[in-house]
């Protein structure tokens, strides 16, 4: 069921660029944004690559409990419709009932589009041979040179759309795109193009001026990697925790939004047993060979605990000050 499970990560392709992509394009030789943050993205980074989750990782979760929700609301109103259409007929409780099942199968399509899939689409961004790798949902890897990769900020700012980094992988005119994969910040907000601009700068500084100087730029904030989400299945607890941090800054939001954000962590963690851990296949870690010696390899988990207590005092400082 490749359709049920990819629908929710399909990007509008095989189309020019809109004049909205060429306006906010991102210019891999000029600084995208005055303060490159990574945003609690990165599985692994080192001197010959940095990889981080995809646009979707954040959200894991959400969209398996809205399917199971209306999944049983639905199913509900059908066990109410069958059991009384008997008893006061009426020609639309014959409409409902070719209807209900249709949306049925809507919301179980729903919740596949995030559960039964796989628990994260990783990118890898090769310093050293300038190659770009994005997981695909079908468990199949892209390929794509970064100096042609077309970057940009693809969506709208609205309540009720996205704004995402988003790399098109264009044909040789380099006016249709075939591709597309997004990093993992979003935002729904003009305000927020200034955060996406700064996170897809951490990638740029990497790609173009190596990890001494990417990890320089973010400094004071410590760097914090993923779990090994590469080798094994995320804990409930990381998951409520990564859900939360949705609205980092906002405490007092965060409390309120726990009546949504705790069952959500629930389904979280259903979607991530139900899932696969993906694979990079073997020719893909060939050309990403890490030196035994790498000064700036950090693994999965790594925590950068001096920088950590140097914040938490200065945070300290200021408070008692």
């Amino acid at each position: 069921m490749p359709l049920i499970k990819n629908v929710i990560h399909r990007f509008h392709v095989k189309r020019p660029l809109t004049a909205r992509e060429r306006e906010l394009r991102l210019d891999i030789r000029k600084p995208a944004g005055d303060a490159p943050h990574y945003q609690l993205s990165l599985i692994r980074l080192n001197s010959t690559f940095v990889e981080c989750v995809d646009k979707w990782y954040a959200e894991r979760g959400f969209g398996a409990m809205f399917g199971a929700a209306a999944f049983s609301a639905v199913a509900f109103g059908m066990w109410v419709l069958v059991t009384n259409i008997f008893k006061h007929w009426h020609p639309i409780g014959l409409f409902f009932l070719l209807v209900f099942p249709v949306l049925l199968a809507v919301t179980a399509y729903i919740f596949l589009c995030d559960a039964f899939t796989y628990t994260h689409y990783p990118i890898r961004f090769n310093r050293k041979n300038r190659q770009v790798y994005a997981f695909r949902p079908d468990g199949t890897v892209l390929k794509a040179p970064w100096d042609r990769v077309y970057w940009t900020i693809l969506g709208h700012a609205n309540p009720l759309g996205w704004l995402n980094v988003a790399g098109h992988v264009m044909d040789e005119s380099g006016k249709t795109v075939l591709e597309t994969f997004a990093l993992s910040v979003n935002s729904t907000s003009k305000q927020g193009e200034v955060k996406l601009r700064n996170h897809f700068e951490f990638f740029r500084l990497y790609m173009q001026e190596g990890p001494a100087v990417a990890l320089q730029r973010i400094q004071p904030v410590p760097l914090i990697m993923l779990p090994p989400i590469d080798r094994q299945k995320e804990s409930w607890a990381f998951g409520w925790e990564r859900i939360t941090l949705t609205l980092n800054g906002s405490p007092l939001l965060q409390i309120l939004a726990q009546v949504f954000f705790l069952p959500e962590s629930l389904f979280r963690w259903i979607v991530m047993r139900t899932s696969k851990i993906p694979q990079w296949p073997q020719w893909v870690e060939d050309e990403c060979r890490i030196e035994p010696d790498d000064p700036w390899r950090r693994e999965p988990g790594y925590r950068d605990e001096e920088a950590i207590a140097a914040m938490q005092a200065t945070a300290g400082a200021r408070r008692n000050g």
